[in-house]
């Protein structure tokens, strides 16, 4: 299913790094995103879900959710944070828009989002993402920066 953004990149306000691409794939669609450190990465990534979710632009950030999550590896951790932000949508309609990370390590992950629940007078769903899944996922440290790519069921 192709994405109605296509693989437009989203600028940080920085001319030389992008926070997050769509990346298209036959059943599937993900994202890669970017970061300047790799709490910079984990923050455009939880964007870039959201990106695919609804409108940024119309979720405001009047409320903030703080969690904290440990995991046994990078990746994992990187899954099952964008898997409980995903989960606060489904289960308790939470859009996000910003994201603080205040630590991570490798197994562990403490952050602030910042959104508002679901208005169906204002917010538009454009994707229903399923799970967040391992297929093709990747975290790696670049000239740049960070980046990692993630694919997500719809």
């Amino acid at each position: 299913m192709p994405h109605p953004e296509g693989r437009r990149p989203v600028p940080n306000g920085n001319p030389v790094m992008t926070q997050f691409r769509i990346l298209e794939h036959t059943a599937d669609v993900g994202f890669e995103a970017f970061g300047a450190t790799r709490e910079g990465m984990f923050a455009n990534a939880g964007r870039a879900l959201f990106y695919l979710i609804t409108d940024l632009e119309a979720v405001e950030t009047s409320d903030r959710v703080t969690l904290a999550l440990e995991a046994q590896e990078a990746t994992s951790l990187l899954v099952d944070w964008l898997s409980e932000i995903l989960y606060l949508w489904d289960a308790e309609g939470w859009l996000f828009r910003d994201f603080e990370i205040h630590r991570l390590t490798d197994q562990s992950l403490s952050t602030t989002a910042w959104g508002e629940r679901f208005d169906r007078e204002r917010h538009q769903i454009k994707l229903l993402v399923k799970a967040i899944t391992y297929h093709q996922l990747a975290i790696e440290q670049t000239r740049e920066g960070w980046r990692c790519q993630v694919y997500v069921d719809i």
